[in-house]
């Protein structure tokens, strides 16, 4: 494995060097970008700022202006169209922030950051999981779960980590999948992981280490066709990882956004979506670039007797998760998304991901809506149901009544109910942007 992470490592040094030759730091990202006006920018001159972002690749360290620009970054995806170079500049972005860590950090320092990371996320995940489905269920969302293993499986369903958190929105996924008669096998978790979390403190060997084991068994199952979940996985394997794999061994996979690729086969689905499900619903949305939100609203039209209503606030980020950098961004957002779906008087505010749901679903009993993710109403047009037990127990707000109704749970799959506890604190209770108003 040493010799292909040096490789590894090799080529993104390659592909970096690649874009500080071509990039003549026209600015056409940064004017593209809507993470300055955020971030204090907006006053910065773009020509400026990507000079400065070329600074940072070639030396580790630039204006703070462009160090604030490469740490801030949303994702958003509007600067991929704009470079006359042909220059990815989010994969640019993403590449000053491993200089600057490298620059600014030691090692040592990068990896226990990385490790610490890994273990908070694997921990969190294990628990949680275990608290929403029994065994042979969770079985159906573990690597390897759908082993016809003598004909080659039409895809790979990669549920990243973090889903699980959620997993009745996993389940889902497969109900479609079944509907449509698709083979597949079922990678992710945390043995299965993109490598995100050690790279974003700077261990990139560690971080391409595991994106580079998850990948060998994606390419194990033997077909190309991986479709992603999380969209962090997505950029981190599309952007990042894959294109460094496929130089170093040969492969040919290729990753599409789940939602993508379920609106694709839309036709197939319409004689299953015969149930009717009325209700005015608002989208909890994100930047697009990935095309998700665009499939997501094709498929909830496709419903019958869903009506989006639109309202006024989204995100200029990908996902949650880009927006942590921007201070109170992300909460002030979630704030304006609740008040306007209040406002709207729609029946249900829909998230798009698994951390929306994860804060969205705190904020249900309070309020005049119901919170789902828009599989769950995919699944409700087709009569497929899966408990949300994780919004179930979220609304409990209480550690102790949370472990009592979790106790069947927590003996069938041999859980500590002390960590179950502390997970329940600070993983459930504690992962929470906006304090859900109190109940009339």
């Amino acid at each position: 494995m040493s010799n292909r992470s040096d490789a590894f490592i090799e080529s993104l040094d390659q592909r970096v060097d690649a874009i500080t030759n071509a990039c003549t730091a026209c600015g056409a990202c940064a004017a593209a970008c809507p993470t300055l006006a955020v971030a204090g920018l907006e006053d910065q001159q773009p020509e400026a700022l990507t000079a400065g972002i070329r600074d940072i690749l070639k030396d580790g360290a630039g204006p703070e202006t462009s160090e604030v620009w490469a740490r801030s970054c949303c994702g958003s995806g509007n600067c991929l169209t704009v470079c006359p170079e042909g220059i990815n500049p989010r994969f640019m972005l993403t590449m000053a922030r491993r200089a600057m860590t490298q620059h600014n950090a030691a090692e040592d320092d990068r990896r226990a950051a990385g490790k610490a990371a890994f273990q908070k996320m694997s921990r969190g995940v294990r628990v949680l999981s275990r608290l929403s489905l029994p065994p042979d269920l969770l079985a159906k969302l573990s690597p390897r779960s759908h082993p016809e293993q003598d004909e080659v499986p039409d895809l790979v369903f990669y549920t990243g980590c973090n889903m699980l958190k959620t997993p009745h929105i996993g389940l889902l996924c497969l109900d479609m999948l079944d509907k449509l008669d698709v083979t597949y096998e079922v990678q992710g978790g945390p043995s299965a992981c993109c490598g995100i979390l050690p790279t974003r403190p700077g261990d990139t060997a560690n971080g391409g280490r595991q994106a580079f084991n998850t990948l060998d068994r994606m390419a194990a199952s033997k077909t190309s066709n991986v479709l992603s979940w999380c969209p962090t996985c997505q950029i981190q394997f599309g952007e990042t990882m894959i294109p460094s794999y496929r130089e170093v061994t040969g492969s040919s996979l290729d990753m599409t956004m789940f939602p993508v690729w379920l609106a694709t086969r839309l036709d197939d689905l319409r004689p299953y979506m015969t149930q009717p499900v009325n209700r005015r619903v608002a989208l909890f949305e994100y930047a697009g670039e990935l095309g998700v939100m665009e499939a997501v609203r094709t498929l909830l039209l496709a419903v019958p007797g869903v009506e989006i209503v639109e309202i006024e606030t989204s995100s200029i980020g990908y996902t949650g998760t880009a927006l942590a950098p921007l201070g109170d961004y992300q909460k002030n957002m979630v704030a304006r998304v609740l008040a306007d779906a209040e406002a709207a008087g729609v029946d249900t505010l829909v998230g798009i991901y698994h951390g929306d749901h994860r804060e969205l679903a705190g904020h249900e009993a309070a309020r005049p809506f119901s919170v789902a993710n828009y599989m769950e109403l995919l699944g409700e047009s087709m009569g497929i149901s899966r408990p949300d037990l994780f919004k179930q127990l979220k609304l409990m707000g209480d550690a102790d009544a949370i472990l009592a109704a979790s106790n069947n749970q927590i003996t069938a799959h041999g859980l500590d109910p002390e960590l179950v506890r502390d997970v329940v604190l600070k993983d459930m209770l504690g992962d929470q942007l906006v304090a859900p108003k109190a109940s009339a």
